[in-house]
């Protein structure tokens, strides 16, 4: 595959392990989110959803990685109320000007990560290569490998066309 960057924003991990995953089987460059803000405990949880819900644009460090310089960027997004991550949201928004083609995959705790990577989609402007949505549980029991080849052979494919 051509140049690829995954960028992510992980508040507990999971979204992270698939970046990392991702890069274990593709040679991919990797840039994670930061936003500064305090997202642990009830008081992060309720920040994080009230945020997302409000499809806010919040202030995040800045990219160390220019979009421009890939071909394929893949947006990993952990699911906060039926949404994308504020974080992730301020990222496209200040970048989507530089993509070309993107991917995206969610993790979520129960559902709406299909809502969220539509809502990314049209947020870029472009329709994704490739989508996955992996639950929770997926993660934690290590039970994601088939559906994260079949994105990656997506990939493969959409590159190939």
């Amino acid at each position: 595959m051509s140049s690829i960057l995954v960028v992510y924003y992980s508040r507990t991990g999971g979204t992270r392990r698939i970046a990392e995953a991702i890069a274990a089987r593709v040679p991919v460059d990797i840039e994670p989110i930061q936003d500064g803000g305090r997202r642990s405990g009830i008081r992060g949880y309720l920040r994080s959803l009230l945020e997302a819900m409000q499809n806010r644009v919040i202030r995040i460090s800045p990219r160390s990685k220019d979009p421009s310089d890939y071909d394929l960027i893949i947006l990993g997004t952990p699911v906060w109320a039926h949404n994308m991550c504020s974080p992730m949201r301020a990222y496209i928004t200040a970048q989507q000007q530089q993509f070309r083609k993107i991917a995206v995959f969610c993790t979520q705790g129960g559902s709406g990560g299909s809502k969220a990577a539509d809502k990314v989609a049209e947020l870029c402007g472009r329709r994704p290569a490739a989508i996955l949505v992996l639950n929770e549980d997926e993660i934690e029991k290590n039970t994601f490998a088939a559906k994260l080849d079949g994105f990656i052979q997506s990939l493969s494919q959409a590159k190939a066309a």
